[in-house]
């Protein structure tokens, strides 16, 4: 039986597409300070602003370190600001500051709206609405 060679199969495919399209996305986002996944957390804040942090780790779907440590170059950098809960001083609250609704807008307006355009050009309509629906699928297979 004839195996195919682990280069030729879509799983290394889509390692690869994922690099590639992460190291692009770090490239768009570096100039605005900010690396990936820090764009996530912050347009979840900005959705949901004096969000928690654990609210925003069960949103993430990340650890709660990871987030408590983004969320913390982020205050460092001057994106987010946090705060005590004046209802239970256990709790922390996230809020953006202007630097960070800045940011957000650049994001979803010009970063995001790049990485597209560059991800899928030279598609048809028609093939990028099959391209969604098949990764949606194999999204599917995965979780």
């Amino acid at each position: 039986m004839n195996k195919i060679p682990v280069s030729e199969t879509v799983s290394y495919l889509i390692s690869r597409i994922s690099k590639a399209h992460r190291n692009r996305a770090n490239e768009l986002l570096a100039t605005l300070d900010l690396h990936a996944g820090q764009e996530l957390l912050l347009q979840q804040i900005h959705q949901q602003e004096g969000i928690t942090l654990n609210e925003l780790t069960c949103g993430m779907c990340v650890s709660a370190v990871t987030v408590t440590r983004t969320v913390e170059r982020l205050e460092k950098n001057g994106f987010v600001k946090k705060e005590r809960c004046t209802a239970d001083q256990r709790s922390v609250r996230v809020y953006l500051t202007e630097k960070g609704k800045k940011a957000v807008e650049n994001i979803t307006e010009k970063m995001w709206e790049e990485l597209e355009k560059e991800t899928v050009a030279n598609m048809t309509t028609e093939e990028r609405i099959l391209l969604k629906r098949l990764m949606m699928q194999v999204l599917k297979n995965l979780t």
